[in-house]
């Protein structure tokens, strides 16, 4: 019977990188986890798959990859990279003939091209063609503009259609704008499906405390839901530490490589990647390099493991699972 092999699943943000700076070894470790074979003592030609796992977005998983390639010199292709919303792919299928709202900073109609999305609004044309913010001053040129794209995307057909969705794919940055239409739409129809891809309350980069996150706008906008409309709003959550993006990315593992055992998650932050992990049953690692900084274990979300960065969980793992490098 052949012995089970681990995969290891990481975040990106402070465990490879803070910023766009790499965190030191972090390098080491992929390059050994992307180009080396390893051994059990039993065979010597064992590859450890290692994927990402991050509540980033904004982009496509191709843009992602070659990004980090950038800053930590690696080899990523974007079968390696789990954005926030790619566990949403199967889900953005079912509405490929349906009108939806794209929410977010970053490239959104790329996203949606990537998604094969066919009929969809961005926040900023919705917002600026059917819904605008009094006293703001919307350029007519960048109207224009949106009405040039819109008509590019063949959305004749949809024009007097209502929203089917509303996917939140990156962190929203005109919240007033944002809150204001979804909150609209949501009042013309409560069990209006709202996905959102990123619970995240903080996140670590080069700033010497945790940066606010995702999270903070979601609960913004179900607050003003519920407080000034009575409305209990349809979030559907995406993103870790959901189980949806911890079961889709077991899932993919499962039938991308045969015998694996232990599926392993190095993360910095407790509330997150550790606690996802531990929801659905994986081997939690639990690092000091990112928005966890505590001497011990954290009390509400304990990794399995803890220890002070990526290199030092890679040789846990290696450890634990009696492989070496083969040279």
């Amino acid at each position: 019977m052949n012995k089970l092999l681990p995969a290891i699943v990481s975040d990106i943000d402070g465990v490879l990188i803070r910023g766009k700076s790499t965190i030191p070894n972090s390098d080491i470790v992929v390059q050994e986890l992307l180009n080396c074979h390893y051994t059990n003592g039993e065979k010597h030609n064992i590859r450890i798959p290692f994927y990402l796992l991050t509540n980033g977005g904004g982009c496509t998983e191709l843009e992602k990859a070659n990004s980090l390639n950038r800053i930590m010199g690696s080899n990523f292709d974007r079968h390696h990279i789990f954005l926030n919303y790619t566990p949403l792919r199967p889900i953005m299928n079912e509405y490929q003939n349906k009108l939806i709202l794209l929410c977010g900073a970053g490239h959104l109609t790329e996203i949606a091209k990537d998604c094969d999305l066919r009929y969809f609004y961005t926040i900023d044309e919705y917002s600026a063609l059917f819904d605008q913010v009094e006293f703001k001053q919307y350029d007519d040129g960048v109207i224009r503009q949106y009405e040039t794209d819109i008509k590019q995307r063949n959305m004749e057909q949809m024009k007097n259609q209502q929203i089917e969705a509303v996917f939140i794919v990156f962190d929203p940055i005109k919240w007033e704008e944002s809150i204001q239409t979804i909150c609209k739409l949501v009042k013309e129809k409560k069990d209006l499906p709202i996905y959102v891809v990123n619970n995240d309350v903080t996140y670590a980069d080069n700033f010497k405390l945790p940066r606010l996150a995702f999270g903070t706008f979601t609960n913004a906008l179900i607050s003003i839901l519920k407080k000034e409309y009575n409305i209990n709003p349809n979030i559907i959550y995406y993103g870790k530490p959901s189980l949806n993006t911890y079961k889709y990315v077991q899932e993919y593992i499962h039938e991308k490589h045969d015998n694996i055992g232990n599926i392993y998650m190095i993360g910095d932050n407790p509330a997150s990647d550790i606690r996802g992990a531990n929801l659905i049953g994986w081997p939690s690692v639990l690092v000091r390099s990112g928005v966890f900084r505590g001497r011990d274990n954290d009390p509400q979300d304990p990794g399995k493991y803890v220890v002070t960065d990526l290199m030092d969980a890679y040789n846990k793992i290696l450890q634990l699972e009696g492989l070496k490098v083969v040279q």
